[in-house]
Parts: C-alpha cells; structure tokens; sequence
C-alpha cells in the first residue's frame, strides 16, 4: 500500500516522518498497524511476570487458536493477518485484563466521564467501547498514523477524505473505525429502569407504553415530545430487570427511517 499523505502539522522532526511512514510501509494500514516488531510492542504493553497474567495467559492457552481470533475479532479489534499463534495469545490477554479491569498498576483511578464533550472524537471513546478498544491497541502498537486519521476522521470526515484518501491504507483504516463505532454496545442492565427517544411523536404516550409492556408490566411511564416535535422521548420503569434488558436489546439503535433512531439506555 502506499503511505498516506500526512499533513505536515502532524510531523515535527524528520525522525517522526520517517517513524510514521515505517508504520505504513511496514504496517500496510490497521491489519498490521506495528512500526516495531509485533512481539516487542505487545509484551512491553504488561507485564508478563505477574501471577494475575500469567494466570490469564494460561487460559488463554488451553484454547484453540481458531477461538482465540475469534474472540480478539468480536471485541471490536482486527486481527493483522501475519500475527503469529504466540502473539494472538499475548493480544487476548491484554484485551481481556484491559476489560475486566484487572491490567497491572490498574489500581489508579478511572478518568471521570466529562459532562460535555469537547468533539465527536471525545464522545466516541467513552460511548462506544469497540472504538475504544480500537484506539487502545494502535496505541499500543504505536501506529500515530492510524491515531491521527481517527481523531480527523470523526471531527471532520470530509477534511480526512481530503487530506489522506486514495490509498488502500486509508480505505482500510476507514473500515475499522466505521466498524467499531458501528459495533452494538452491550449495555449493563442493573434495574428495571431505561431512558429512550427516538419514537415518532405520533405515537404518543398510549402506543409506548403499549409497545413497551409487550415486554412486562411497567411500574411508571413518563412521554416528552422533543423541541422540533417530531420524536418523544422519556422514561420507563419495568417491574424486573429481565424486561428492561430484553426492551434495550430489542430495540436500542433500531432505525426508524427518516434519519431517526431508536436509543434505549439503562438507568
């Protein structure tokens, strides 16, 4: 593939176009997104000498490598195609202990979610954990080309297009994070309470609250239309947690049509 063209703002030394373009050359996009040897980049990420991971890697192992793919690809991050057995392994450590919340030196405290945020890029990285287990690993992976295209990417797509756009690297980062943020998230439904919008303001509160007990009694229903007047949104609390969570995986991000989606959020 050919290196994408990177603006000049993002370089500052000639030793970082040379590090970036590497990337690239190497690297052939997110699939193989390293500017250094996979191995060295993957085990410096934790330590290996912990019990903790070397008890998550010994699970890990005892899987078949077909699984192990599998299981790194439905988290939301691709698997480059020339990764070997041992680091695919080393991969599904990391991505699992970075989940679970048990990586090494993890006992620092969690950023706190911002009340506003500052870009779609910001708000993209706390909504929506595939891209964010994306971004982690070219992090990781120390790929700056693929983390610059992102951040662009998602503020200002059509200025991406325009600086970057024409090469198979480009298409194939571009598909990755279409992919990531396209990925369902898997919400933790703790009660039975759910917040949405999105329904057509000509339903009024009589067909939600129809629509909504076809999945169990509901103990409280509050209906708002939006400011335009064209949606309702609001809240509801199901008597179990079982029909909250089967209401969200039913319908949270169901297209309406008209550029209208359905969103559905545990409370």
């Amino acid at each position: 593939a050919q290196p994408l063209r990177w603006h000049p703002r993002y370089m500052t030394s000639a030793a970082l176009i040379c590090a970036a373009a590497a990337s690239f050359l190497v690297g052939g996009g997110p699939r193989a997104p390293a500017a250094l040897p996979r191995a060295s980049r993957i085990i410096a990420a934790i330590d290996y000498k912990d019990p903790a991971v070397a008890a998550e890697f010994q699970k890990v192992q005892e899987r078949p490598i077909e699984l192990v793919e599998a299981e790194i690809e439905k988290s939301g991050v691709p698997v480059p195609p020339s990764l070997n057995e041992m680091d695919m392994r080393l991969m599904l450590v990391e991505l699992r202990m970075r989940k679970a919340g048990t990586m090494p030196g993890g006992g620092k405290a969690a950023p706190k979610k911002p009340a506003n945020y500052g870009s779609k890029y910001e708000e993209a990285l706390w909504e929506k954990p595939a891209f964010k287990r994306l971004i982690d690993d070219y992090r990781a992976r120390g790929n700056t080309n693929a983390l610059n295209l992102a951040t662009e990417y998602l503020n200002s797509p059509r200025q991406a297009a325009d600086r970057y756009a024409g090469t198979g690297a480009y298409d194939e980062t571009v598909a990755a994070i279409d992919a990531a943020m396209s990925a369902k998230v898997e919400q933790q439904v703790t009660s039975g309470r759910v917040a949405f919008g999105g329904f057509p303001a000509a339903m009024g509160e009589a067909a939600i609250r129809m629509t909504l007990e076809g999945f169990g009694p509901l103990a409280s229903l509050s209906v708002d239309v939006s400011d335009d007047g064209l949606s309702c949104r609001g809240a509801a609390e199901f008597e179990t947690v079982e029909a909250a969570k089967a209401c969200i995986d039913k319908y949270d991000g169901v297209d309406m049509g008209l550029g209208t989606t359905l969103e559905f959020k545990a409370l």
